[in-house]
């Protein structure tokens, strides 16, 4: 569904289209010999395993596993403190009799790589796609050798093998990296900035990654660290608190990139561009706040930009928390006092089920700033309608 103009605001519904995951008919022959009790729990997963692994069943996104655990058959005594729960049996049955849909069994098979319950070897499964012909990022360093496939959505996605972590009991990527599927190209066309003469510069938010990193400002929030309102720089990786998904996007269309660093140190490098996009830039400097809000033409794309004040010391390369974000009296929110702060409620909606840009006064009285009602970092691994739309929209503002 394109987006619809809808007075100061541009509102962009989410759409569920996907992919369709493709699984051959006989499986089902496999999942009916299970749920009737003909083959055993071990020789099921074991034979789910096989099959993933030889690119045979294909999901729509491929989960972290370390080191393919549960993939090697000695691994399977394990599997009597890992049982399966009945309802993912029962999909497989409902599922072998054609009660429920490809998509329910998926859930389930994905639901027990997430539990580390089925064990798959990332590096052997295989996007349609060769990485060789796989374009990332020039901002970020990719070692194609380390990387494996993840998922083909709108951009190729790819993890590095391994780079896992578990909350709650659910193994995740730690961080995922965006390319190009040169089969795209027509539609990546409409988007990017490859062509255009618009002088368009995203803005990635450095300090604010290093805030969120061990050490940081949340152990000093979360009351596990008296001093870390004062935290070291950190390499950046691409992460959801530092919106890693979006610079990679905009940087594969074209778009130019900063850093927090280079607006602190020269505030007057963005005069140099026609259109700002600020990322999820929580943690700025009183230079990079006033320079960024007396730009003519600024999107924030994520709700809580410039929401607290820091200093940076180069020398010692760290940055200090200054005010904002309850500190250091718990009445002060924005730590600037902008009265265009959209943190709540907005931060905490990763869905965007209803994403839309809607406008705040510039700096002049013909200016226009944009600003979203949700956190779209997750868009960006999807495969819908709706992040060629905000793409879209971000090129069109």
């Amino acid at each position: 569904m394109l987006f619809s103009l809808i007075g100061s605001s541009i509102l962009i519904p989410n759409s569920s289209a996907q992919e369709e995951t493709k699984i051959p008919n006989w499986i089902k022959n496999v999942a009916e010999w299970w749920a009737n009790n003909e083959i055993s729990e071990e020789e099921f997963l074991a034979g789910i395993t096989y099959l993933i692994n030889n690119n045979i069943i294909s999901l729509t996104f491929i989960p972290c596993s370390n080191s393919g655990a549960g993939a090697d058959p000695e691994s399977w005594n394990f599997l009597s403190t890992k049982l399966i729960p009945d309802w993912v049996k029962n999909n497989a049955g409902w599922w072998a009799t054609g009660q429920i849909e490809d998509a329910d069994f998926i859930n389930g098979i994905e639901y027990l790589i997430k539990k580390t319950i089925l064990g798959i070897d990332n590096e052997k499964i295989k996007g349609k796609v060769p990485i060789e012909d796989v374009k990332f990022s020039s901002s970020w360093a990719v070692d194609k050798d380390k990387m494996v496939f993840v998922s083909s959505s709108f951009f190729e996605v790819y993890g590095v093998n391994d780079d896992c972590m578990v909350i709650d009991g659910i193994s995740k990527w730690k961080s995922t990296t965006l390319g190009l599927n040169p089969n795209k190209m027509d539609r990546y066309n409409e988007i990017a900035l490859w062509n255009d003469p618009v002088n368009a510069v995203v803005v990635y938010p450095y300090f604010t990654h290093a805030a969120y990193q061990s050490g940081g400002f949340y152990d000093y929030y979360r009351g596990n660290c008296d001093y870390c309102t004062t935290t070291k720089f950190a390499q950046p990786i691409s992460q959801y608190a530092s919106s890693g998904k979006a610079h990679q996007a905009l940087t594969l269309l074209g778009y130019s990139s900063i850093t927090d660093v280079e607006i602190d140190k020269n505030p007057s490098i963005l005069q140099q561009f026609d259109k700002v996009i600020i990322l999820h830039n929580e943690y700025v400097t009183r230079p990079m706040f006033d320079a960024i809000t007396s730009h003519p033409n600024v999107i924030y794309l994520y709700p809580n930009a410039l929401y607290a004040e820091i200093e940076v010391n180069y020398t010692d390369e760290t940055i200090t928390l200054i005010r904002g974000h309850d500190y250091p009296e718990p009445s002060i929110a924005n730590g600037f006092d902008w009265q265009f702060d959209n943190t709540h409620p907005y931060e905490y909606d990763d869905t965007c089920l209803e994403m839309e840009f809607y406008s705040i006064p510039g700096p002049a009285p013909t200016d226009v700033h944009w600003m979203t009602n949700c956190y779209p970092e997750n868009l960006f691994l999807a495969n819908t309608e709706q992040i060629f739309n905000v793409l879209k929209a971000i090129k069109d503002l």
